[in-house]
């Protein structure tokens, strides 16, 4: 009688080992955290003290060499937007400059009957970042100097002479000196791929 309890013992401590196990082996196991939001402001532009939101979305996940870039934002104060982007060479530029706009107004890039106004990012692949500032009054950031095509009257898209953190270091420090409550601002970063698709 006792040979067969602890035979029925042992047969089911082999049948419930790999379960007991499997549980252990899990909690013991780091949990995977569960992945961000891709790109959604890596620059940490964004206000904590603003006294309004600011939003910038892409329209599409990816975007394609030559392919040109389209853009969502609003604030949800009236005031001005500074639209730049960080391309994957390093290059710079401000695609809009102190445009105005509402409370809550829906603005795209390339804005509504801004034919010439467009931007397709050239190679190399890589990652674009935009930067998108709302203040409540206009940001004068930029110098004749700043501006590499100041020549090019024709050419829409004002490329800059900064690079990507000296372009990022100088707007925080533009908008940090204005009242906390004035202005807000954030970033995205969107892969970059070749025409075919590749990285």
């Amino acid at each position: 009688m006792v040979k067969i309890i602890m035979v029925k013992i042992i047969l089911s401590l082999v049948r419930t080992c790999p379960l007991i196990m499997a549980i252990f082996i899990a909690g013991c196991a780091t949990p995977a955290k569960p992945p961000a939001a891709p790109g959604v402001d890596p620059l940490r532009l964004g206000n904590p003290r603003a006294g309004f939101a600011v939003m910038l979305r892409g329209e599409r996940p990816i975007l394609s060499i030559g392919e040109p870039v389209r853009l969502d934002f609003q604030t949800a104060a009236p005031g001005y937007l500074n639209l730049y982007f960080i391309h994957s060479s390093g290059q710079t530029g401000q695609l809009l400059t102190n445009y105005p706009v509402q409370a809550n107004e829906p603005v795209t890039f390339p804005p509504a009957g801004g034919k010439k106004l467009r931007y397709a990012p050239g190679p190399p692949p890589g990652a674009e970042t935009f930067i998108l500032a709302a203040t409540r009054q206009p940001l004068n950031l930029l110098g004749r100097a700043d501006i590499k095509n100041v020549n090019k009257p024709r050419t829409p898209v004002a490329e800059l002479n900064l690079s990507g953190p000296h372009l990022v270091k100088r707007l925080r420090g533009a908008l940090q000196q204005r009242p906390p409550a004035d202005w807000n601002a954030t970033s995205i970063q969107t892969p970059l791929l070749s025409g075919d698709g590749r990285p």
